[in-house]
């Protein structure tokens, strides 16, 4: 049996595959499109962000990525291949690991469950693959969508955070709370459209 690091190590080459995204190991060829996502006026505000992020910021943030054994940073990439978003799960430690950088572009958000399922396939390799017993997140306390979502599978509410002199909800989510149905049933429905 693969330990955690080993895992990590493969799963930088390796896509999760969902009904409607995939999410592809981000490479150095994806960083100019990250960079144009996570520098629209939403993701700005969602993540707090108080500047335009450029690319040699990227570059340098993931020529620092790539020496970790306790980091995977994902493209969210619709089925025809195009990069819409992130997902990542970081801090990974045997127990516990963070679920976040989901962002998603502008243009396309609201035309699938992207969102939601990149979360499921990341929370689910999680627990199935790295066999961590905890996730935790936090979302800025006005971003209904991922609040909302954050509660559908099950985590729990365990605090405020300030951030930058912004409110933050932080959530743990456990094992034996993961709750994946209601989140399976929007992907579903958008199936049956």
């Amino acid at each position: 049996m693969k330990n955690q690091r080993e895992v990590i190590k493969e799963y930088r080459n390796i896509k999760l595959e969902g009904r409607f995204i995939d999410l592809i190991p981000i490479s150095e060829s994806d960083l100019s499109e990250v960079i144009r996502i996570r520098n629209q006026p939403k993701s700005i505000y969602f993540f707090n962000q108080n500047y335009k992020l450029t690319l040699d910021m990227q570059k340098s943030w993931f020529e620092k990525y790539l020496f970790r054994d306790n980091d995977l940073y994902w493209g969210i990439h619709t089925k025809d291949g195009r990069l819409i978003g992130t997902q990542r799960l970081y801090d990974i430690s045997d127990k516990i690991c963070e679920q976040g950088s989901t962002v998603l572009d502008e243009a396309v958000a609201a035309g699938g469950p992207y969102a939601a399922e990149a979360i499921l396939l990341s929370i689910r390799f999680a627990f199935d693959k790295l066999n961590v017993e905890k996730i935790i997140n936090d979302n800025r306390f006005d971003n209904k969508n991922m609040n909302s979502i954050s509660k559908k599978v099950g985590f729990t509410f365990l605090r405020e955070r300030n951030v930058k002199g912004i409110k933050y909800l932080y959530y743990e989510l456990s094992k034996e709370n993961f709750n994946e149905v209601k989140l399976q049933k929007t992907i579903n429905n958008w199936l049956n459209r």
